[in-house]
């Protein structure tokens, strides 16, 4: 059976798309719906797969290997950070996972933690319903969505690629929401864009990116934050710098204790934090 690309658009042509943001949103939107409609669909060596999951870019053997090892090593990572703490996984009553996608993370999580001990959420809330009913998670409301807000709720709590599209704004509000969710020990472990991410910004591949001024912003203030320019909500790419993050959390989530810093640590671009809940 042939390979299918989720990517319907050549990129050069998704590029000229992106120059008009109009166009783009009205693109997006139809892409979406066709997503929707399709549904799911069996996919070799992964299992069922979303339509709209552009996590998987492709069926090619070689994109579903990608997938599926990119997934393993964030699990891995979480795994070392539940023992970095002197915890396992049978002490994890309850994880939640922000920014769930289609279930990329959580089919290979499902695998240790019991889907019925972990809660999802998502600003895309289709992801988020199929990855509950696909794994036999929970869905909750995003945190800025949630009345009232969760308390001492979770024993692990991980966000992987949110905070490197986010203004430094939204990351501190989101960092008060998850130190208030996190039960007393409780674990967080999140990804930003660092140093290492910044020498090699071209990787992107976002023909409106200006790599000098990420990098004379990363030396002057250890943040940089551009909005994607199609799209009209406050979202785009974001680098933070080690003591930058640091700094931030301090301020907005005083509870959380720093754990460990692995730079790069994932994929060869994103770092990776882990906090625990004083």
């Amino acid at each position: 059976m042939p390979s299918i690309s989720t990517r319907l658009i050549p990129p050069a042509m998704l590029d000229v798309i992106k120059r008009s943001p109009t166009l783009y949103g009205v693109g997006r939107k139809a892409r979406f719906a066709l997503g929707s409609r399709l549904g799911a669909r069996p996919v070799a060596g992964i299992g069922r797969a979303h339509y709209n999951d552009f996590m998987l870019t492709s069926t090619a053997p070689d994109k579903v290997a990608s997938y599926m090892a990119g997934a393993a090593q964030f699990v891995d990572i979480l795994e070392a950070a539940v023992r970095e703490v002197g915890r396992d996984w049978d002490s994890i009553g309850r994880a939640l996972e922000i920014g769930c996608g289609y279930g990329r993370i959580v089919r290979q999580l499902s695998r240790r933690l019991p889907g019925e001990r972990i809660a999802v959420c998502d600003m895309i809330e289709e992801g988020a319903r199929f990855t509950a009913a696909e794994f036999g998670a929970t869905q909750v409301p995003v945190m800025e969505r949630a009345e009232p807000k969760p308390e001492a709720a979770y024993d692990l709590v991980y966000l992987l690629s949110v905070y490197t599209h986010l203004p430094r704004d939204v990351v501190a509000r989101n960092l008060a929401d998850v130190a208030r969710a996190l039960k007393s020990g409780g674990i967080a472990v999140f990804t930003i864009h660092g140093q290492a991410s910044a020498e090699q910004a071209e990787r992107y591949e976002q023909f409106w990116l200006d790599k000098p001024a990420v990098l004379a912003a990363m030396a002057r203030a250890g943040y940089y934050y551009a909005r994607y320019p199609y799209y009209t909500a406050d979202y785009g790419l974001t680098w933070f710098s080690r003591a930058a993050v640091e700094a931030l959390v301090a301020e907005a989530a005083p509870d959380l204790e720093p754990v460990s810093y692995r730079p790069a640590q994932l994929d060869g671009h994103q770092d990776v934090f882990v906090y625990r809940k004083r």
